[in-house]
C-alpha cells in the first residue's frame, strides 16, 4: 500500500529541523567566558538572604528561591505585593474585597490570613502577634516602588524561621538612599477617584552616611457592587454603593551609617466593606475596617578581624485593628434595629537576634 505524505508535515518538520540548526550555531558563537549559565541568569542579583538568613550567592542557596526584581516590577506595573507574587508559578490571591489573600500549591483556606506565609521586609518578621496574619494588599508597610527585590523561599522553612513558614517565606528587600541619588515625586489616577501621590529623598553622603525616606498616600472612592443575595428593593436592590472605599498612607525610612542599619515604617488603611459580611446591613458604608502597624529596626553588623560576621537585631512592633460593623438584629431583616458593633485589637512586640557565622557558615 503505498503512503501519501501531507506537504504542510514536511513543510513543518523543515522549518524546526532550520530553526535546530540556527539556535545551535547561536549558541555555539556566545561566549560564556568563567560564568557558567546559571550566573548569567541571576547576574543582576548579587546575593540572596532569605535561605539561610545571611546573604550567598544564588547558585549556592540550599532552597528553592522566586526572586521578582525591581526590574520586573517596573516591566509589569506590579502595584500591589499581591501582583507580585501572583505571577509567580504556583501561587494564586484572592480577595473578599477587604483583603487578599495568598495561596500556593492548591491551597487557601477561607478565612485565613496567609497565616501559612512567614512576611519579612529586610529580615524582619511582619506578622503581626494577633491573627498572624501577612498582608500583599496596600496594607503593605512599604510602597512596591522602593522594593529592590522579593525574595520567595518556597516550601516549609519553620526550622530556620519559626512559625507561620509553613507554605514559604516572603522576604522584601528594600532599596538603598543610593538608588534615587536625590528628591523624587510621583503621582499616579484613575477610575472610581482613585489617586495616588509619592514623595522620596535618597542619598549617599562623602561620609558613608545614607538614607531613604518615602511618604505615600492612596485614596480610592471604589466601585459600586451588585450582589444577587440582596436584590430586593428594601436592599438597594442589590447594589452597594459609597461602600467600597480605600485610604491609605505609608511612611518609610532606612538610615546606615558605618555597620549599623536603622530602619522603620508606618501604615495606616482604612477600607470600606461592601459585602455584609458577619451579618452586618447591606449597603451601609459605616461597615470598614482599620489596620496600623508601625515598626523600628535596629540592625548592627560587623566582620572581625578573625573573619567572622558578628550580626545583632533590636527591633519593635505596634499592631493595632478597628473594625465598625453596622450590624442588622432585626428577625425581619428590614434593617429596623441596626446597631454598631466595634470590634479592637492591639498588639506589641520586641525582641533581640544575635548570629555568628564564618565564610562557609554559622558558629
Amino acid at each position: 500500500m503505498k503512503k501519501h505524505h501531507n506537504p504542510l508535515s514536511t513543510l513543518c518538520i523543515l522549518s524546526i529541523l532550520l530553526w535546530s540548526d540556527s539556535t545551535i550555531a547561536q549558541a555555539d558563537d556566545f561566549d560564556f567566558g568563567e560564568e557558567d549559565g546559571e550566573e548569567i541568569l541571576f547576574q543582576d542579583i548579587a546575593s540572596v538572604y532569605s535561605a539561610s538568613k545571611y546573604d550567598q550567592k544564588v547558585t549556592e542557596a540550599p532552597a528553592r528561591i522566586s526572586i521578582v526584581t525591581a526590574k520586573e516590577i517596573q516591566r509589569y506595573g506590579h502595584r500591589t505585593l499581591a501582583d507580585i507574587l501572583n505571577s509567580l508559578p504556583g501561587f494564586y490571591i484572592t480577595n473578599d474585597r477587604n483583603y487578599d489573600y495568598t495561596g500556593a500549591r492548591g491551597f487557601s483556606l477561607t478565612g485565613d490570613y496567609s497565616t501559612k506565609f512567614l512576611q519579612l521586609v529586610d529580615g524582619h518578621r511582619m506578622n503581626d502577634n494577633i491573627y498572624d496574619s501577612m498582608y500583599i494588599d496596600r496594607g503593605f508597610v512599604l510602597d512596591v516602588d522602593f522594593i529592590d527585590r522579593v525574595e520567595v523561599v518556597r516550601g516549609p522553612s519553620s526550622s530556620l524561621y519559626g512559625s507561620s513558614a509553613f507554605f514559604g517565606v516572603v522576604n522584601v528587600i528594600s532599596k538603598k538612599g543610593r538608588d534615587l541619588q536625590g528628591f523624587e515625586v510621583s503621582g499616579s489616577a484613575g477610575s472610581f477617584g482613585s489617586y495616588q501621590g509619592c514623595l522620596s529623598y535618597g542619598n549617599r553622603f562623602d561620609n558613608g552616611f545614607e538614607m531613604l525616606v518615602s511618604g505615600t498616600y492612596y485614596d480610592s472612592n471604589g466601585d459600586d457592587h451588585y450582589y444577587q443575595e440582596f436584590d430586593e428593593p428594601i436592599t438597594n436592590n442589590g447594589i452597594a454603593e459609597n461602600a467600597d472605599d480605600e485610604d491609605v498612607q505609608n511612611l518609610f525610612a532606612k538610615l546606615s551609617f558605618g555597620d549599623f542599619i536603622m530602619e522603620g515604617a508606618y501604615v495606616n488603611r482604612e477600607k470600606g466593606v461592601p459585602t455584609a459580611s458577619y451579618y452586618t446591613a447591606f449597603n451601609d458604608p459605616r461597615t470598614r475596617t482599620w489596620e496600623k502597624h508601625t515598626y523600628l529596626d535596629l540592625k548592627y553588623q560587623h566582620l572581625m578581624e578573625n573573619e567572622i560576621e558578628l550580626t545583632s537585631r533590636l527591633y519593635y512592633d505596634d499592631y493595632q485593628y478597628d473594625g465598625d460593623w453596622a450590624t442588622d438584629y432585626s428577625e425581619e431583616g428590614d434593617f429596623s434595629d441596626i446597631e454598631m458593633f466595634y470590634e479592637v485589637a492591639e498588639g506589641k512586640w520586641w525582641g533581640t537576634e544575635v548570629s555568628a557565622r564564618e565564610a562557609m557558615g554559622f558558629v
